[in-house]
Formats: structure tokens, sequence, C-alpha cells
């Protein structure tokens, strides 16, 4: 790919170290309230990257367990509030290739299956939220990754052909997205599981240290 002018980041396992907090909320949940114990690399093997109303499908149809989805949001809210999301870590380089981006004249923008809150809070709390043009949340649109709608808004938004634009995601979900919007796409993860799944990346790198020198030898 050549003359690329816009960059869209994924939120949750690419620019933010989040799916353990994630978990850590999860379990206790489901252990307490459902008997159902799990350990990181199944939350990471079933869970992570998916939206809340895939979670509860899951759970509901693979671990035969009756989650209703409006008493799991409930739940799940309440953990994250008490856990503190402002101690959320970056992902290793996240910060260095948001500013190379922004140093190089691209665009950036972010496209997350969370909320906007979370994103005001872990990325207000890094000071990172001045690097983006625009945030494409879970509430902005109906049909959430691996939807092709959050891209194709995201899209909408930038003004600027497809082939111009980069994604860079972390899971099998994100990626699908982002094919289906019709767009490049660079997955990054050392988790081996998601690997397998990732095949139809365009770019499947280790970390944003990789992820930056790709970016900005593309023009």
């Amino acid at each position: 790919m050549k003359n690329i002018n816009a960059v869209l980041f994924d939120l949750d396992g690419t620019l933010i170290d989040s799916e353990f907090f994630y978990f850590s909320t999860w379990a206790p949940i489901l252990e307490n309230d459902y008997g159902l114990k799990i350990d990181f690399d199944e939350w990471i093997s079933n869970f992570a990257g998916h939206t809340l109303n895939h979670n509860v499908q899951m759970l509901n149809q693979e671990y035969k367990l009756n989650v209703d989805e409006e008493d799991m949001w409930f739940a799940t809210r309440a953990g994250y509030s008490k856990a503190n999301m402002s101690n959320i870590r970056l992902m290793p380089h996240a910060k260095e290739i948001l500013e190379a981006i922004q140093a190089s004249g691209k665009k950036i923008g972010l496209v997350t299956s969370s909320y906007q809150t979370t994103v005001d809070i872990v990325l207000g709390e890094h000071q990172l939220l001045d690097y983006f043009e625009f945030f494409v949340t879970r509430e902005q649109v109906e049909n959430p990754k691996p939807d092709a709608e959050p891209y194709l808004l995201a899209v909408n938004k930038l003004s600027i052909p497809k082939e111009e634009i980069v994604v860079v995601e972390d899971t099998s979900t994100g990626c699908t997205a982002a094919k289906n919007a019709g767009l490049y796409c660079i997955a990054v993860t050392k988790q081996e599981v998601e690997k397998s799944r990732l095949k139809h990346a365009d770019e499947l790198l280790n970390d944003l240290a990789e992820v930056k020198k790709s970016l900005l030898s593309l023009n």
C-alpha cells in the first residue's frame, strides 16, 4: 500500500492493555452468580474483543447458562466502576505510534466496541484524546464489530478513499469488520490463539513498534 493518509485504531487490546481488567471484572461475577470458573486463557479464546451481547450469547449457548444481558450490563458496569478504569495501562509503544503518525501528517481515528465513557476515562488518563480526529464508539452504531458498520462510519467521517486508510486491530472480530468494510488491516497480537484466527489480516505483527515501522514505510 502507498499514499496512506489515515490510520484507524481499535482500543481494547490494541492501544490499551484492558483484557485482564475486563477478565478480572467478569470472572468473579461468573463464579459467584453463575457457578462458572474461567481462566484468562479461556477469556482470551472466547470473550476478548467481543461485545456484551456476543459474550452473553456465548455463555448461554456454549456454557448452557441463563444470563440476562441487562443484568450482566449492570453487574459489569458496577465492577468496572469499583475497579477504576483509569488504572488501565497503555499497550507498549502506544503513545509513540500515535506521536509518529501525527507527526507524519496522517489523520487518526478510533473505532471501538467500547462506550465513549471508557474512551474518555482511559485515554483521558493517559492524555491521548487529542491525537484523534474522531471516535466511533458502541453507542454510535446499530451493528458493532464484526459488522462493517463501525468502519464504514469512520470512512464517512474521514471523507477520503478507502485505499488511503489503514486499520490496526488485535482480534479476528475487529479484523473481520475492517475487511468487510473494504479496508487494509494490520493485526497486532502476541496471543497465539488469536494469531491462528487472523489469517485474513493483510499483515500480522507482534507489537505496536512493528506496526509503526510498517505504517511509516507505506508512503
